[in-house]
This record gives structure tokens, C-alpha cells and sequence, in this order.
């Protein structure tokens, strides 16, 4: 199964507009890095407006939301953590008959 950032990092490249030359996912200890190699006239400023607007598009219709952090800038380009994260609540009933069932809810 792959990874949601795997998936949405193969749908930006699809992007019409993109600000970027080279963008590669890494992970290391379970942790998405984003390592981008920006196009001539775009600034980082750019990039993280696309985004934020890709993000959001991708995400759509469902409960989740994303994260991206700025790392660092070295010779490979810019580099950031990203992750799509799911909200920390109950979401299903696993029938224990938890007090916090999803059902005592509605």
C-alpha cells in the first residue's frame, strides 16, 4: 500500500503550473521529507502557496489534514517535512462498549 504523501507527491507532478524542477519524497524513520528544486523565477514563497493549495484540493471531501514544516535549504534544494494526519477522535465502534463510543454520540 503506499503512503498517502507518496500519492500526492505523483499528483503534483501532473500540475499544470508547477514552481518547481525537481521535487523527491524521502522517508526517514517513518517520516515524509519533501526535497524540492525550484524553477528559475519562483520563490520558496511560491512553492509553499502551491502547496498549501494542492493540499487542500487533494484532501477535499475528507477528515483529514496536512502538515508541512520547513527544514532546511541545502545543495539538493529545499527541503520540508510533510504529512496528511487524520483526526484524533473515535471514528468507528469497535463494540467494546467503550464510554466514548462513536454511537453514544449521535
Amino acid at each position: 500500500m503506499k503512503n498517502p504523501v507518496e500519492i500526492f507527491v505523483e499528483t503534483l507532478d501532473t500540475a499544470e503550473q508547477k514552481p518547481y524542477v525537481e521535487l523527491m519524497r524521502k522517508q526517514f524513520a517513518g517520516v515524509s521529507f519533501l526535497y524540492v528544486k525550484l524553477q528559475a523565477p519562483s520563490s520558496q514563497q511560491d512553492f509553499e502557496n502551491f502547496l498549501h493549495k494542492e493540499a487542500e484540493r487533494f484532501i477535499t471531501g475528507t477528515s483529514w489534514f496536512y502538515e508541512f514544516e520547513y527544514i532546511r535549504s541545502s545543495q539538493a534544494g529545499l527541503i520540508y517535512r510533510f504529512r496528511f494526519r487524520v483526526p484524533e477522535e473515535k471514528s468507528f465502534c469497535c463494540g467494546n462498549e467503550c464510554p466514548n463510543c462513536i454511537l453514544k454520540q449521535r
